[in-house]
């Protein structure tokens, strides 16, 4: 853990809450894992971007609880809750999806954008019933969101797909057309093809 976040932004304790996201929107763009790729300095550029993460959160934390009368605090609970948002988002963006996903578990206001972040994080990390849940209540609270309803339709026509794959490979037909005699040429077919002869008599 970080001992003192406002060094991490390279910003003093009197600083307001303007200076304090414009130098958070500085150092995140600096150091985004996105610029970096293929580059040795990678794994030190996305530790920064998490300390920066954690820093802002830290300082916007302490300030909407009230933490120091020096504090100059201009900005709203709801500007907090929009930087924390931004946050997640940088992290999704850069494929930290468990480190969005544990940001997200700590923002109490739970609107459609919120869900739609936890299921993109989700579907990220594999967890599709999460993903799904998520992305059809945020499709519920916002039904005229083109964004949200769109990766609801992409979750589910990635369900449809699965299944049909079960289908395939789980006990269905598969390739069979249904016809035994018609199966047994086709594989004949194929056998002699490969230089083999599954059935001489054919």
């Amino acid at each position: 853990m970080i001992s003192d976040p406002y060094k991490v932004l390279g910003v003093s304790r009197n600083a307001s809450n303007d200076e304090i996201k414009k130098a958070y929107r500085e150092l995140s763009r600096k150091y985004h894992p996105d610029s970096y790729v293929n580059n040795p300095l990678a794994d030190l550029a996305e530790e920064k971007f998490k300390e920066v993460q954690e820093a802002y959160k830290r300082i916007m934390d302490e300030r909407e609880r009230g933490g120091s009368s020096s504090y100059s605090r201009t900005s709203s609970s709801g500007d907090t809750a929009n930087v924390e948002m931004g946050a997640v988002r940088n992290y999704i963006n850069s494929g930290h999806y468990r480190e969005a996903l544990n940001l997200l578990s700590r923002i109490p206001l739970q609107n459609a954008q919120w869900h739609y972040y936890y299921a993109v994080a989700s579907a990220g990390i594999g967890n599709n019933i999460d993903a799904m849940n998520h992305a059809q209540q945020a499709a519920s609270m916002e039904p005229g969101n083109i964004e949200y309803r769109g990766f609801l339709d992409q979750l589910r026509m990635k369900g449809n797909r699965y299944q049909g794959t079960g289908n395939q490979y789980g006990g269905g037909r598969g390739l069979s057309t249904g016809n035994f005699c018609c199966d047994l040429w086709c594989a004949d077919s194929l056998c002699e093809c490969m230089g083999g002869d599954l059935c001489p008599c054919m």
